[in-house]
């Protein structure tokens, strides 16, 4: 039986080894374009509040 750490390290080799078949399958312009979308995303989310996070996501918690 593998444990959830297993499993998330498993998926994420899974992810990279994915990740890397298609930038080397794909158009430079194509992977950085999406690439950009990801890190502009990530970005964005670090600076808000929880608040702002679960408002941008159609989620309300609390009174």
């Amino acid at each position: 039986m593998t444990s959830f750490i297993q499993e998330n390290e498993e998926e994420r080799l899974r992810f990279v080894a994915r990740w890397a078949e298609y930038v080397r399958t794909h158009d430079d312009q194509d992977w950085s374009r999406q690439q950009n979308l990801i890190i502009n995303s990530a970005l964005k989310t670090a600076t808000m509040t929880k608040e702002q996070y679960l408002k941008m996501k159609g989620e309300h918690h609390g009174p």
